[in-house]
């Protein structure tokens, strides 16, 4: 979850917390109750938005992290595998030193 999504929600959480006070006042009228129940269906929902956000965020940092960890792992698999066959990892040095320009 963003910084900013955590501070709107802990915002979120303070005000529902001021309503449950609110509703538990004594002497509270019908009508200010019900304007602070829907008050609090109204938070509720966008406190779900806020962690549906979150957690989309989480799949897209965790989806991004695995994609480089393939990356490595194929990267280290293929380095093995050159070191396992010496004609393979010398056509590969070959290769290497074919691409890099000379100077002179």
């Amino acid at each position: 979850m963003s910084d900013s999504n955590a501070a709107s929600y802990d915002q979120v959480r303070d005000r529902l917390d001021e309503i449950v006070e609110a509703v538990n006042a004594p002497g509270i009228s019908l009508d200010e109750a019900l304007a602070l129940y829907e008050e609090a269906v109204k938070l509720g929902l966008s406190a779900c938005d806020l962690s549906e956000e979150g957690a989309e965020e989480l799949l897209e940092q965790d989806a991004a992290n695995l994609t480089t960890e393939q990356a490595n792992q194929a990267n280290q698999a293929e380095a093995t595998d050159n070191q396992d066959s010496p004609a393979e990892g010398e056509a590969a040095v070959a290769r290497q030193d074919e691409a890099t320009p000379v100077s002179r």
